[in-house]
């Protein structure tokens, strides 16, 4: 498959055969979460956002935890489909030019299962284009650590550590080249630590140590403030940071909370609609 956030054509446009007519859609693809009040503050006002930043698209999402999808109907009986099947329905409804957002924070396992479904179904299309995830390029860092750290407002003596999720294989090197452009380009105070990758609490730790703070800010690297946020950043690593005599101070809100956050978005997919 083409790179991320390459344009990907359908057999249909290769072969040149004439469309009477382009109908336009984005898909929002979220990892979800089941917690109302928090999907209401975050992905629905991300949503909400691009919706009104393209108004002659039609604008859906989708979510790619099937937990999460089973949690919500569940709990509030709204169905959000898997990215196949919002796809599937997109094409019945008679759409057939597809900007898929990826909403996820890194290229991670979701955004390899959202590029194989593309692969799959972009023949039933004339065409899809992609966008890559938030953090992809050194830019795409430098832009949200730098909104990070006006939303947090450090004091001369805090160290920020901003908590991502983490995880195995190539995808987790974003969070260690966020980590460095904040050493290396003026915000030595600021540190990137992962929840289940590389740089680890241990590391964040010993790292702390080394500064000789005892002030330390805790705010989440992660898309939406749900269990990972409640449970990992604001729990366990707010008590093992006081455990070992740190004053805490924790950032509740999470990337999807903030406007900036869906301009970026709104730039990668603006970026693919002015594409020919």
């Amino acid at each position: 498959m083409a790179a991320i956030g390459a344009v990907l054509i359908s057999c249909a446009a290769l072969a040149s055969q004439p469309v009477s007519e382009l109908r336009k859609a984005i898909l929002m693809v979220y990892y979800g979460t089941s917690e109302d009040s928090v999907r209401a503050i975050g992905i629905d006002a991300m949503t909400a956002r691009v919706r009104q930043a393209f108004p002659t698209y039609e604008v859906r999402d989708a979510f790619t935890s099937n937990g999460a999808i089973r949690a919500v109907k569940r709990r509030s009986g709204v169905e959000k489909p898997l990215p196949r099947e919002a796809l599937l329905q997109l094409r019945r409804d008679g759409f057939n030019s597809i900007i898929v957002a990826n909403c996820d924070v890194l290229a991670g396992i979701d955004t390899q299962l959202l590029e194989q479904d593309i692969r799959d179904l972009y023949p039933r299309f004339f065409e899809i284009k992609s966008t890559s995830p938030l953090l992809y390029t050194a830019d795409d860092c430098r832009r949200v650590l730098d909104m990070l750290l006006k939303k947090v407002a450090p004091a001369a003596d805090e160290q920020v550590v901003l908590v991502g999720h983490g995880r195995d294989g190539a995808a987790n090197d974003v969070y260690c080249l966020a980590d460095y452009i904040m050493q290396h380009e003026g915000h030595a105070n600021c540190h990137v630590g992962t929840i289940s990758g590389y740089p680890s609490l241990d590391n964040i730790k010993a790292t702390l140590r080394q500064t000789g703070t005892r002030r330390v800010v805790l705010a989440p690297l992660i898309m939406t403030a749900a269990g990972h946020a409640t449970r990992d950043i604001f729990k366990t690593w707010r008590e093992e940071l006081e455990h070992e005599g740190y004053s805490v101070r924790l950032v509740r809100s999470a990337l999807d909370e903030y406007e900036e956050t869906s301009e970026l978005i709104i730039d990668k997919i603006s970026a693919l609609d002015k594409e020919p």
